[in-house]
């Protein structure tokens, strides 16, 4: 019976070089791989295998595509004929045909994804990595760096630890200077990351792997830049709590490769900027205090000193004598010496625009302050109050929306006297000044990321525009040679 059988697949089989008998002969093979049994599957097995360079490219993809029907159907059997079906794979990968190298990729993810059974590093991983490193083909370079990344994302279990230690093999062979298949190994480095491979690498070979990934981000091929984005995406989201040191330096690198010219490689950089984007700064893992308490501690040490001669009468002049200003959000009908208000830093916030040392401010008081102010005054005062409130905002928006120069200006006139000048405070000045530094302080800090945006954004402008200038100079000088062409051909 099986001599019968195995003319019956070759008659269909040599039908799928014909073009007029293509579609039959390849449903009628696939309805027989998906009813064999024990007896006639060996048989069918030695039939499309059979199949060399010699014959149609229909039918040497059609055989590889049976191959993944076969280990969706008979995922039991079948690991006892996977030897010889790689080994058949591995020689197609050297197929001129690229549908044909693709369709070998495929079959090999159907038998890693179905096969569980089969140890995963002496079934695949063994014959795979061997072919990748010793093939010099380039199109069977490529084919088996894309088969063992397929592998590896398909088993369920790809033995991580012995996938780690190949990262340093795979690093080497991406240095090579005559290497072809660059971009391949890219894809299989970002496959041994996903499955865990990098997790028991050391700090010294952790910040080599990045360096050379990011190496390649910068490559004239459009591949090996996108593989080396998606390798990075893998890594940030499998190692996201141990690239905390790593992040600020290589979100530079990202920010100013994201606008790549190729929209497949521009789409995977914008993925790759968001999973970087979700490891956490050196910041969130210092956990530092909440800003109320520090800024309690600031004003405790840091607050103002009265000379010996100054009388104060009661707690109520001290409070309203602190240069310390009130938050924007007081009801009206509450006072101004109210000991649980909550303070700013203006200390804090002087010192990060400034980006000097902080200094102990002297006040020396000249007279006390009455605890009370009549209620004309004080009505008066608050609309002034809002006033300036007003014009602040809007004139530091302004300032460092166009000029960084003049925040940093804004930022010294705000820092107020420096250190052993004498200030006298009058009545109706003092409560007012504090309102106006309380307001430019804060205005400075909420507006300190939008000044970095549009930093950002101007940066990249001027990049564009040089790329446009160096794009018109190419123009001009094609433009010039074509003249010059048309004029001696004129002259002939």
């Amino acid at each position: 019976m099986a001599q019968p059988f195995k003319l019956k697949v070759n008659t269909l089989l040599n039908k799928l070089g014909d073009r007029d008998t293509f579609s039959l002969a390849a449903a009628e093979l696939d309805s027989i791989a998906r009813n064999l049994d024990a007896t006639s599957l060996p048989t069918f097995i030695s039939c499309i295998l059979a199949v060399d360079s010699s014959d149609k490219s229909g039918v040497r993809k059609q055989c590889v595509k049976l191959i993944s029907v076969l280990a969706v159907t008979y995922p039991n059997p079948l690991p006892h004929f996977l030897p010889k079906i790689l080994s058949s794979l591995l020689r197609r990968l050297r197929d001129p045909n690229s549908v044909v190298r693709s369709a070998c990729v495929d079959a090999v993810s159907a038998l890693s994804v179905n096969l569980t059974k089969c140890n995963f590093s002496s079934s695949f991983l063994k014959p795979l990595s061997d072919a990748l490193f010793t093939e010099q083909e380039p199109n069977a370079q490529i084919g088996a760096a894309l088969c063992l990344a397929a592998a590896i994302d398909g088993s369920p279990d790809p033995d991580p630890v012995r996938l780690g230690k190949m990262l340093t093999k795979l690093e080497k062979l991406v240095k090579v200077e005559g290497y072809k298949a660059k971009a391949a190994v890219l894809v299989v480095i970002g496959s041994v990351i996903g499955s865990g491979g990098a997790s028991n690498l050391g700090d010294e070979m952790m910040k080599a792997l990045i360096g050379c990934l990011i190496g390649f981000l910068s490559s004239h091929d459009w591949a090996a830049r996108k593989g080396a984005a998606e390798a990075l995406g893998r890594l940030a989201v499998v190692e996201r709590d141990s690239l905390a040191e790593l992040k600020a330096g290589c979100m530079k690198v990202f920010e100013a490769r994201r606008f790549d010219k190729v929209k497949a490689a521009r789409e995977v950089m914008s993925q790759m900027l968001e999973a970087w984007k979700q490891v956490p700064d050196v910041s969130e893992e210092a956990s530092p205090p909440p800003r109320s308490q520090a800024s309690s501690r600031e004003n405790a040490s840091d607050g103002c000193r009265c000379p010996p001669g100054a009388k104060i009468s009661s707690n109520a002049d001290i409070a309203v004598k602190k240069p310390t200003s009130t938050k924007r959000s007081t009801p009206p009908d509450s006072s101004f010496a109210t000991p649980g208000r909550k303070r700013s830093p203006l200390k804090a916030t002087t010192q990060e625009t400034n980006g000097k040392k902080p200094q102990d401010w002297r006040v020396d008081i000249a007279s006390p302050l009455a605890a009370t102010v009549p209620g004309a005054r004080e009505n008066g005062f608050k609309e002034r109050r809002n006033n300036e409130n007003a014009r602040s905002a809007k004139s530091e928006i302004r300032r460092s929306l166009f000029s960084n120069k003049n925040s940093d200006d804004k930022t010294h006139k705000i820092s107020g006297s420096k250190s052993g000048s004498r200030v006298a405070p009058c009545q109706e000045e003092i409560p007012e000044s504090t309102v106006v530094v309380s307001n430019a302080s804060e205005n400075l800090s909420s507006n300190h990321k939008d000044c970095e945006d549009l930093s950002l954004i101007r940066t990249q402008l001027v990049q564009i525009e040089k790329q446009q200038s160096s794009l018109l100079d190419l123009l001009q000088v094609c433009f010039q040679c074509l003249n010059n062409k048309f004029s001696q051909i004129i002259i002939l």
